[in-house]
């Protein structure tokens, strides 16, 4: 039996560059939303940073394999950046057309 291949310095480097974007990201994020006059909750700023850290996660394993058909200038940390920023936008977004359509996570 085989041992699976152990993470080399690049990549661990790699893995905290991601989180490290996605972070700096649900920053962003949120203190754009509490400037824009949102309360912030702990919840809230929790779930913020943990959907930044989830889909920036999630490109950087997808990259390698978006990388052909993307232009040159979306490097792995300009394609990671921009899904943690984006990504929590859409969730939001598909939370809200979800509950609006199908009246989930009301109390009536």
């Amino acid at each position: 039996m085989s041992q699976p291949d152990p993470m080399s310095a690049q990549d661990i480097a790699g893995i905290l560059t991601a989180i490290a974007i996605s972070i700096v990201s649900g920053a962003v994020s949120i203190t754009r939303r509490i400037v824009a006059g949102y309360s912030a909750s702990l919840v809230w700023v929790i779930s913020e940073f943990l959907t930044a850290i989830l889909c920036g996660y999630l490109m950087y394993n997808a990259y390698p394999y978006l990388a052909p058909s993307l232009p040159e200038f979306i490097t792995l940390p300009v394609a990671v950046a921009f899904v943690a920023h984006s990504g929590g936008r859409i969730f939001q977004e598909i939370e809200s057309a979800l509950i609006k359509q199908y009246r989930f996570f009301r109390n009536k």
